[in-house]
């Protein structure tokens, strides 16, 4: 039988859904934004705790907010330049929020209260879902919304299901994604990578992407994790909607799988021997800008999205 835990982490709290014939576990922060706290799977009969996760609330307040650890990201994922844009020929200043620059980053929801709408444990799965309702009232971005998540652990995966709706009475520009940091050690030599992917993007020297596009070739191989993939993104080669990326680690014997649904895109981001963010985008940086990926929603209309993250053995 999988179990739902409320455990206390300083002055808020974690939701863990456990399966307690296995141990392995995920936990959640409904007070911000309903971030991924950790993701803790089994491989070659071991528990790995898959994310970079903070040790505490003293942690979390310091460093993990505002690295976007675990986050969801909407109604944009990574940068709007200089937090200007313009849509139904109406012009938009959104709060630069990003350190050392001029750039609105990703969103507004990773610090906003969610609610818990559901839960429920059974032999087969324990999930939880959250909920958010934007009134509009953020300026820059007054296109009211409503924001449902819905996270699963199974005895095979652990999969994050994303709702959104747009409740105003006019369309409404939306794109987002999330920010699971991977916990990677400072032997980085141990890891590698395969990205479905036969193009990457153009980003500039403050994090901007143009979406300028050049060829990526090498889809099918795992590559050297080394300092290829700092800051890198993708469009996806999707099959029915979906496609998987997959972190190898050479020292553990396990492939880390994250296949997205709904999103086509795909954003890397590394912090030496720390952390490695597999973004999963619907939209990619600037696209309110640029427009690649765009989704633009009428009254009532709802959006779509789903990752799915799995742990393989591989032989040695």
């Amino acid at each position: 039988m999988f179990v739902i835990n409320k455990i206390p982490f300083g002055e808020t709290h974690l939701l863990e859904l456990r399966n307690p014939c296995t141990n392995e576990y995920v936990t959640i922060l409904p007070d911000l934004g309903g971030s991924l706290h950790q993701i803790c799977l089994s491989g070659h009969g071991t528990l790995h705790p898959l994310l970079w996760a903070v040790k505490d609330d003293e942690e979390l307040y310091r460093e993990g907010i505002a690295q976007y650890r675990g986050a969801l990201l909407a109604p944009f994922a990574d940068r709007i330049e200089k937090g200007r844009y313009a849509f139904e020929e109406v012009e938009y200043n959104l709060a630069c929020n990003e350190a050392n620059s001029q750039n609105a980053l990703h969103g507004f929801v990773s610090t906003r209260q969610f609610d818990v709408l559901q839960v429920e444990a059974n032999d087969r799965q324990a999930s939880v879902t959250l909920f958010f309702e934007y009134n509009g009232s953020v300026t820059g971005f007054p296109f009211p919304f409503i924001l449902t998540v819905r996270y699963v652990l199974t005895a095979t995966e652990f999969g994050c299901y994303t709702y959104v709706q747009n409740k105003g009475s006019k369309t409404m520009p939306i794109g987002i994604g999330w920010h699971p940091y991977f916990q990677v050690r400072e032997d980085i030599s141990q890891y590698q990578l395969k990205i479905p992917a036969n193009t990457s993007f153009v980003i500039n020297e403050a994090y901007i992407n143009t979406g300028a596009t050049v060829p990526f070739y090498d889809a099918a191989k795992f590559l050297e994790l080394e300092d290829n993939f700092f800051f890198n993104a993708y469009r996806l080669n999707q099959i029915n909607g979906s496609a998987t990326t997959i972190l190898r680690d050479k020292k553990t014997l396990i492939d880390i799988a994250v296949t997205s649904t709904g999103f086509p895109f795909l954003q890397l981001y590394g912090v030496a021997g720390k952390g490695f963010a597999i973004e999963p985008l619907t939209c990619i940086g600037n696209a309110f800008n640029n427009g690649i990926g765009l989704n633009v929603l009428i009254p009532g209309e709802l959006m779509q999205t789903s990752f799915n993250v799995s742990v393989k053995d591989i032989d040695q």
